[in-house]
């Protein structure tokens, strides 16, 4: 494999050069698109300011009166608006084509990479997001029948009768904080802040190309098929406050009860729930607990897995997505390196946890 990443840089090294020059283009587009767009917001708070200091003496907010409203010139407080569409109609139309240009030549790319790297795998872009294996997987206790989801890409490798199939996600709860932005949205000036804050503040000082959408989840999704099918679920997920909050409030899994395991390695980094606790202990045997963990240390993220009928399921969290270049310098051979290993490790799960010997 070391050969082969090595023979894939040297094909594509020119190429994630031009895409890091791409995504500069980009990054530059954004910050100058959202510095218009947050300064005359502020200009337009300030203007609006000037209705509750009417007698003020200070120079600066005397500027604002000549945008005011007369029986001579009625329409003169649009004026700022259409100063602001002429501003940002150029930054804007840049931006839309740099980003798009970009994000052609990143699928152009990442679908050359990962074909060169596994020929015998079917590779696919713009696919759709496998929703019903998402909900089925029981792994994201917040999701919603209207929670967003987007697709980008999705690997099928079929070996020893044995399929499994590797989506790159992003899912966006419909949380309390999501809602109170949205009613925040409808509330005057408030609205105005709220948007300065959320898209231009984050927008002019991130070296992320942004799309304005914030993932709660990012990252690579498995599912495959076992061979023995199981009565109930067995859901293992990373022990921390928020995983056992989002469990205990949620109302589709009342059924469960939390799984008492001892082995103390595998419990401080994982909690399990599950509908049946015999079951359970059947699936988490102690050699595949160990191996769980192993699998955790070589994706070096955090990992969720759940046992479903015949089917497993399995997520990674990674913020910069499976199928999309980090954030940062392009020309380094880690970029493939990475790529191939996470791909790698996913497709040898069902080796790896030596599922076949047991379920």
């Amino acid at each position: 494999m070391e050969r082969l990443i090595q023979k894939v840089y040297a094909e594509v090294s020119n190429e994630l050069s031009i895409i890091y020059q791409k995504r500069k283009r980009v990054l530059f587009f954004q910050k100058i698109m959202w510095l218009i767009t947050g300064a005359y917001f502020i200009l337009i708070l300030l203007n609006i300011a000037v209705n509750y200091f009417p007698n003020s003496k200070n120079s600066f907010l005397n500027f604002f009166e000549q945008f005011r409203a007369t029986p001579n010139n009625p329409y003169v407080n649009i004026y700022p608006i259409i100063g602001l569409v002429i501003l940002l109609y150029p930054t804007t139309y840049g931006f839309a084509r740099a980003f798009q240009k970009f994000k052609i030549k990143e699928m152009q790319i990442i679908a050359k990479m990962v074909k060169m790297l596994f020929p015998k795998v079917s590779f696919a872009q713009n696919t759709a997001v496998p929703a019903n294996e998402i909900a089925k997987s029981k792994l994201f206790s917040w999701i919603k029948v209207n929670s967003l989801m987007y697709s980008y890409g999705q690997l099928r490798s079929s070996t020893n009768d044995n399929v499994i199939n590797i989506a790159d996600i992003g899912i966006v709860e419909e949380n309390i904080s999501n809602k109170t932005k949205g009613t925040l949205m409808h509330i005057p000036i408030l609205n105005i802040v709220l948007i300065i804050y959320q898209y231009a503040l984050k927008n002019i000082f991130s070296n992320k190309s942004a799309d304005n959408v914030y993932y709660t989840f990012r990252g690579m999704f498995c599912w495959l098929k076992l061979k023995k099918s199981l009565n109930g679920h067995t859901v293992i997920l990373t022990n921390n406050q928020r995983s056992k909050l989002d469990r205990f409030f949620s109302t589709h899994f009342k059924e469960e009860q939390k799984i008492h395991l001892e082995d103390p390695r595998f419990t401080d980094q994982f909690i399990v729930y599950g509908t049946d606790q015999i079951e359970a202990r059947y699936v988490l045997s102690t050699a595949l607990m160990e191996r769980i963990v192993a699998l955790k240390e070589k994706f070096n993220q955090p990992i969720l897995l759940s046992f479903q009928n015949q089917q497993m399921y399995l997520a990674i969290k990674n913020e910069n997505g499976l199928f999309s270049f980090p954030s940062g310098k392009l020309a380094s051979i880690k970029i493939i390196e990475e790529l191939a290993n996470d791909i790698e490790t996913a497709l040898q799960i069902s080796t790896e946890l030596k599922l076949n010997y047991k379920l």
